[in-house]
């Protein structure tokens, strides 16, 4: 991508977790702390509470019921938006997400949120980082009955927002979901190189990335 193609695009769209804010948070929640509360809940060990839910997560990966929150509160008999709640301080910021956004609104550019997270996950977040007004609108897959690595998700907003694919980016950590935008003929995708501050850089052998996202304004 170059500063030519920056000038050509009209419409972002952009993840939440990993992209916008840190994903560190969301490791934290379902890898340390759900499993705690599930080894409390059940009397079990960690260990063994830590082996159970990799497999249950595993199965469910990439549907929208992963995402779906009050699914796992049924399924785990423990209430997540209430969990989540109480560790929402630690919302954070990916470093140069403001900067892009101001730039961007700036620039006139039309940005959608596009997030596989439950609404009231959404909800809980914005609480605590109000990212809100620089977007046109924010959409969770939930409201489309489909997860984004669904091509019925983007056969869905693309006729909700009459977007062109042609000058239009998206931006996300998940190179499933990156790859199911490109296979729906958007035109510019990148991935996102450290969507976790706390751990390594990830690569994407198929598409471009960044690491933060105001890097995009001097492309």
């Amino acid at each position: 991508m170059t500063s030519s193609n920056w000038q050509q695009i009209e419409t972002v769209l952009l993840d939440m977790d990993g992209t916008l804010l840190d994903l560190e948070f969301d490791n934290y929640f379902w890898l340390e702390l759900i499993p705690r509360e599930y080894a409390k809940k059940h009397d079990i060990s960690e260990i063994t509470a830590k082996n159970k839910l990799t497999k249950l997560f595993a199965h469910y990966q990439g549907s929208l019921q992963w995402y779906c929150i009050d699914f796992w509160s049924e399924k785990l008999a423990l209430d997540i938006a209430e969990i989540k709640s109480s560790i929402a301080e630690r919302v954070e910021y990916r470093k140069g997400t403001l900067e892009f956004l101001r730039g961007a609104k700036e620039q006139h550019k039309t940005i959608y949120l596009v997030t596989n997270a439950h609404p009231d996950t959404l909800a809980i977040k914005l609480k605590q980082k109000d990212f809100s007004w620089y977007f046109r609108e924010l959409l969770s897959s939930h409201q489309t009955s489909y997860p984004k690595e669904s091509n019925k998700f983007w056969q869905a907003i693309e006729s909700r927002w009459n977007f062109d694919k042609k000058t239009t980016l998206f931006v996300d950590d998940s190179i499933d979901i990156l790859q199911a935008a490109r296979n729906f003929g958007i035109e510019f995708t990148l991935g996102v190189s450290s969507p976790d501050s706390s751990k390594p850089m990830k690569s994407y052998p198929s598409f471009e990335s960044i690491n933060q996202l105001d890097e995009i304004l001097n492309w």
